[in-house]
């Protein structure tokens, strides 16, 4: 049985990347450059990056990173100076704050404690990331919105997907209480591989209406085939590996109108050709197939929002460039697992 359908859009829910531990020796200050060596997260995307002790960014906006610890406390360190010591910039300055009123030692209230903040990140060739206020910002490299990463000592830092979930926080600080006195065996690694990740970040990443869904493009047309007994299964196997091949439960295609942009409810319509660059489990997006959305009950139809949902696996994407014409793609997939049917009021 094939299902069609023609204009409308699509919206994916996209598997998110597995969370990363990094050292402190990940970061390059000197150019607020991340080596994170995960090739799964996207520029654009949306991430929060923790620490035990603190961040080494300036949430507050009082001039010093909100990691209390991590400033230096003489001159010449190798560290940012902080309120306690700020007044030194000679070897001969005085150590001590003229007033016995200024605290002895960098504290909570004199720079603030973030164990948490997020960004938007940019990804170069060499999977190192810089952090972004925007997402705007992070797709232009605009460097009057780049987050600078101050020159503090902090511990191990957790770096993963954004959420605003409670559960979710919850986990990501669980998270970077338990790497932080880890001496980790390399400068970047999945949180997986030394420590037992908790139940919160599952929670929200497998579930896609919690990971939230984004507006992808517009669909030109459309074709579902959910008889998996008269597929070629042969590429897929070759591309995702034989296992794959028994999970199949349907094939089909899309073409689609390819306009780069931001947008608040979606992402860059480029995402849909990357999902086929990647492997395995990232190489999956779940997709909402709309038949009508939103629809009013006027004039006897039935209002609401009925869609097709199915998880994907995109195995070849194409872009047609031709001058005289809009910018269109094409891509192909398999369905694997359930494909349902939601009636939405």
């Amino acid at each position: 049985m094939a299902l069609l359908g023609y204009g409308g859009i699509v919206e994916l829910s996209r598997n998110w990347p597995e969370p990363m531990a990094l050292a402190p020796e990940a970061i390059n200050f000197s150019t607020s450059v991340i080596e994170l060596g995960n090739s799964e997260y996207w520029t654009g995307d949306r991430i929060i990056f923790a620490a035990a002790d603190g961040i080494p960014i300036d949430i507050n906006g009082d001039g010093y990173a909100d990691c209390p610890e991590g400033h230096g406390v003489y001159y010449g360190s190798t560290w940012n100076l902080g309120p306690a010591r700020v007044h030194i910039s000679s070897e001969s300055d005085q150590y001590y704050q003229p007033s016995d009123s200024v605290a002895f030692y960098n504290t909570i209230a004199t720079t603030g404690l973030a164990t948490q903040g997020s960004g938007y990140i940019r990804i170069d060739a060499l999977d190192r990331i810089v952090i972004y206020k925007s997402e705007i910002g992070a797709h232009n490299a605009d460097a009057n919105d780049k987050v600078l990463l101050s020159r503090v000592k902090t511990s191990n830092l957790v770096f993963t997907r954004y959420s605003s979930s409670s559960t979710y926080i919850n986990a990501v600080n669980s998270a970077a209480n338990s790497v932080e006195p880890l001496t980790l065996p390399s400068t970047s690694q999945k949180l997986e591989t030394v420590i037992a990740v908790p139940a919160g970040f599952e929670t929200i990443s497998n579930d896609p209406d919690q990971r939230g869904w984004l507006f992808q493009a517009d669909l030109q047309e459309w074709a579902l085939d959910i008889d998996a007994a008269n597929l070629d299964m042969t590429a897929i196997g070759e591309t995702f590996g034989e296992n794959t091949k028994a999970l199949v439960r349907g094939a089909g295609s899309m073409q689609f109108l390819i306009d780069h942009h931001d947008s608040s409810i979606g992402q860059d319509p480029l995402a849909i050709l990357r999902l086929v660059l990647l492997t395995q489990n990232s190489a999956k997006t779940t997709a909402r197939f709309y038949l009508y959305k939103d629809r009013d009950d006027t004039l006897n139809q039935l209002g609401g929002t009925v869609y097709y949902l199915c998880n994907l696996l995109l195995t070849n994407s194409r872009l047609n460039t031709r001058f005289d014409s809009a910018i269109t793609g094409s891509s192909d997939f398999v369905v694997t697992g359930e494909i349902s049917m939601r009636l939405d009021p």
